[in-house]
């Protein structure tokens, strides 16, 4: 899941293309190469998050359809950076609070 809106923004002169760390005349190091992403743009809302958390195929909207089939069993590492606050995550157009994501759990 990634937002990628710098990548695909008219104002990046490579498109499609992400880098996270310039060096001097080279553009650095592509942090999308090789990524898959399953989930972009207006996809990536609080909903398809906890849908995908939950392995709840029916509840995603757009997207590939991909969600977590972990059990109990199984170790899942999320990492999710925005500019949220406390208590909450900051997607693109909406809120996913504290509360709700720990129902998830």
């Amino acid at each position: 899941m990634s937002y990628n809106d710098v990548a695909s923004s008219r104002q990046n002169p490579y498109k499609g293309q992400l880098f996270n760390k310039p060096s001097g005349k080279q553009a650095g190091v592509d942090v999308n190469e090789g990524c898959v992403i399953d989930y972009e743009g207006k996809d990536v809302t609080p909903e398809n998050y906890m849908a995908i958390l939950t392995g709840n195929k029916t509840a995603v909207k757009g997207g590939n359809g991909r969600v977590l089939q972990s059990t109990s069993d199984d170790y899942v590492f999320l990492n999710f950076a925005d500019h949220g606050g406390v208590g909450l995550i900051a997607f693109p157009n909406k809120y996913l609070y504290a509360n709700d994501l720990l129902k998830t759990f």
